[in-house]
């Protein structure tokens, strides 16, 4: 039996693309001291598909503090989607039984699209990983909306919330301390160290409040982002979020989430023009929402 990690609303049909891997997270989820289960989501380009399977390392702390390679564990694919124009896949593993231990998963795949940021990305392993300690209660965070991938050029490109209960890019369901930063995009692993990839500048701002992104040349950017989960002073989880943006003249025409609907369609934003999705529910009382029809029509909604 499969553990679902994540409830996404993003429930949608998949056009079948993939290839180039753009960004992606692994999330940690335990149910019992000895029930846990490996998520991995992705978003992907172009031809052929993503597979049906995938294989991600584990690897477990020795009593010298170094990771060993402990092993493999199958993920298989749950659920695809689109987002902003590309495919997204999440992958689940079976239940594990892991030992009171510290763990790192690792999924790598080769490789990255010409990045403008990066000297040798086309030669570089996308490299996705999680550091996951086996104690009751733990559970990584996860992203409920997946970062954007296109952004505005010569525009302050700005994602918030970062943290929430929904509506949100990422939700601590513990409610540890986290810690979200800018670090490395990687290039692979090697004995036990993260080898980083030759980048230039940096045009991103990350913490806990926004990620905020400004471009100038057209094409595609890498990043890393980080999340260090904490309890009570101990380092509980740590994500290592690779991403790509994509800077295009306009952000105007792309969605986030396009639904079909049997009667008709809509997408609803907020008051700023933030894409909250193609539902209304669970959308937070006493606020306003703009609502927008295929039909071409748009409309102020209450919600009482």
């Amino acid at each position: 039996m499969k553990k679902l990690l994540i409830l996404f609303t993003l429930t949608l049909s998949l056009t079948v693309n993939a290839s180039h891997i753009l960004g992606g997270i692994i999330q940690v989820a335990q149910t019992s001291p000895d029930s846990t289960s490996i998520g991995l989501y992705i978003v992907s380009e172009s031809f052929p598909p993503m597979p049906q399977s995938i294989s991600v390392q584990k690897w477990a702390m020795n009593s010298q503090g170094w990771y060993d390679l402990d092993g493999y564990v199958t993920l298989d694919k749950v659920t695809t989607s689109t987002h902003q124009g590309f495919n997204t896949a999440m992958y689940v593993s079976d239940y594990l039984n892991l030992d009171s231990n510290k763990y790192r998963f690792i999924y790598t795949n080769c490789c990255w699209p010409m990045l403008n940021n990066s000297s040798n990305s086309m030669n570089s392993d996308v490299v996705i990983s999680a550091d996951y300690w086996h104690v009751p209660n733990n559970t990584t965070p996860f992203m409920e909306q997946p970062l954007w991938i296109n952004v505005q050029s010569n525009a302050v490109n700005s994602m918030k919330p970062v943290w929430g209960t929904y509506n949100c890019h990422f939700i601590n369901p513990d409610g540890d301390s986290v810690n979200l930063h800018l670090t490395e995009l990687y290039a692979s692993y090697s004995n036990g160290v993260f080898v980083p990839q030759v980048q230039s500048s940096t045009n991103v701002l990350a913490n806990n409040d926004s990620i905020t992104f400004v471009g100038t040349n057209l094409g595609s950017v890498g990043y890393g982002f980080q999340i260090d989960k904490y309890r009570n002073g101990y380092l509980m989880t740590t994500q290592r979020i690779q991403w790509t943006f994509k800077v295009v003249n306009s952000t105007v025409d792309i969605e986030e989430l396009e639904v079909n609907h049997k009667s008709k369609r809509y997408k609803v934003y907020d008051t700023d023009g933030r894409f909250l999705g193609t539902s209304m529910r669970n959308l937070k009382h006493g606020q306003i929402y703009i609502v927008r029809y295929d039909a071409g029509y748009s409309e102020k909604i209450m919600i009482q």
